[in-house]
């Protein structure tokens, strides 16, 4: 596998997502190396041959975990390359209301030793 230059990394990002997103365009200028590590990051999961989920599939993951995690950044970039795919407003808004739902059973799990504490 031939690893890219970061040149041709940010041309990459950029003709794909308009503009290289404000984290990538901070770390280049730390070490252009993170977007060479960043575009293989995304070759060995979400573009690889054996990911068994389609582009669309998997950039909705992308959302949930961006979600999940609180990247604003992530999630704008992420919810316009899900617009250009076509994503509906119903697919979004399920996509909300299954992650509200983990995040919610995920507090109810975390309450666990706040119940047993209480009740010992």
């Amino acid at each position: 596998m031939k690893i890219p230059t970061p040149e041709q990394v940010e041309a990459m990002m950029v003709e794909k997502m308009g503009a290289l997103p404000q984290s990538l365009n901070s770390a280049k200028s730390i070490d252009p190396k993170f977007l060479v590590e960043q575009a293989m990051s995304s070759k060995m999961s979400v573009q690889s041959e054996d990911n068994p989920f389609d582009p669309k599939t998997s950039m909705l993951l992308m959302l949930a975990s961006s979600m999940t995690m609180g990247s604003e950044e992530c999630m704008m970039e992420q919810t316009k390359m899900l617009k250009k795919m076509g994503v509906t407003k119903a697919e979004i808004s399920y996509l909300v209301k299954i992650v509200k739902h983990a995040h919610s059973s995920a507090v109810m799990g975390k309450a666990k030793t706040v119940f047993d504490t209480f009740e010992s």
